[in-house]
């Protein structure tokens, strides 16, 4: 069974609609490799080395990934640099790339909502803004109030992380029941989330000042990591292609952990 490059680009985008990307997301097409049928897919977090490699060894026509593999201008594509040795290694084995970025953060069922619904959050929504809701991040609720150190344990568990791989900010017994969460990078969300009246925000990538800003604010923050945040894309999204492609394709999900931190 195959389908032609653009069917399954459709049906991708029947799942996210890039209509609904950022303004400053780069979602959609990276690389069409040629008019070629699509016969087996993978789906990964990024593009890196291991994951060209898990994709020559798997045969594979299309990589669907979260983070875009072109973000911003590209005046050249050179091989001696990181993205440009993708491009060329891509498009010399025939593989074309398709990225679902923001569009899937949005999406119901995506990123956010299954770390919403991984850590048992109830009646959740999109961060309210005015009149208008950002569903770029989630606020709910816990079903019972736990402090900053259980929640830091529950992540533990559902992301399957080492407590010692998470950062946090807040008073370790403190009490908890509105969560806000942002996947990958939020930290531009903390204000909403603290209007929003949430008492954790759970992101990654936290920067010094951030967590002063947090600190200054009264709400704790769990900064659990890009990847960590992220790393559930892979199967959520070739879930939802299988479901929708019906066995037309065959659907991979990429078993390359590509979290650059070492625990050391």
């Amino acid at each position: 069974m195959a389908m032609k490059l653009e069917d399954v680009v459709a049906v991708i985008e029947e799942i996210a609609n890039p209509d609904t990307q950022e303004s400053w997301d780069n979602s959609g097409v990276q690389l069409a490799a040629g008019p070629v049928e699509i016969h087996r897919v993978l789906t990964t977090l990024e593009i890196t080395d291991a994951v060209i490699e898990e994709a020559e060894e798997e045969d594979v026509d299309l990589i669907v990934t979260h983070h875009p593999l072109i973000f911003g201008s590209l005046k050249s594509v050179d091989y001696r640099d990181m993205t440009g040795s993708y491009i060329v290694k891509l498009l010399n084995m025939g593989i074309s790339v398709y990225s679902c970025h923001t569009p899937f953060d949005k999406l119901a069922g995506g990123n956010n909502d299954f770390l919403a619904d991984l850590i048992g959050l109830k009646d959740t929504s999109g961060f309210s803004s005015g009149s208008d809701l950002d569903m770029i991040g989630r606020v709910g609720q816990l079903e019972e109030e736990m402090s900053l150190v259980s929640m830091l344990d529950l992540l533990s568990e559902k992301l399957e992380m080492d407590p010692e791989q998470f950062r946090a900010v807040g008073k370790p017994d403190s009490a908890i029941k509105t969560v806000g969460i942002c996947t990958g990078a939020g930290a531009d969300l903390m204000d909403l989330a603290a209007a929003n009246g949430c008492q954790l925000f759970i992101t990654g990538d936290l920067k010094y000042h951030d967590a002063q800003k947090a600190k200054a604010l009264g709400m704790a923050v769990i900064d659990a990591g890009h990847y960590g945040t992220e790393k559930s894309f892979a199967g959520n999204f070739a879930d939802k292609l299988m479901g929708k492609t019906a066995g037309q394709i065959e659907v991979l999900e990429s078993d390359v952990d590509i979290d650059p931190f070492e625990m050391i």
